[in-house]
């Protein structure tokens, strides 16, 4: 594993990620409102071009 550090134009691409993992894996476990408070889509949707 290569750690680097966190670069400004890296943010949409960990916003995405973290939205698509929150979406994809843990539907079985929570509430789609619960999904939803955790990982709103607009906070993804606000970081694109970022």
């Amino acid at each position: 594993m290569k750690i680097i550090n966190y670069q400004k134009n890296d943010t949409e691409a960990i916003v995405s990620l973290f939205y698509e993992t929150v979406h994809s894996i843990y539907p079985k476990y929570y509430f789609q409102t619960q999904l939803e408070a955790w990982a709103p889509i607009d906070e993804k949707e606000s970081r694109v071009g970022t």
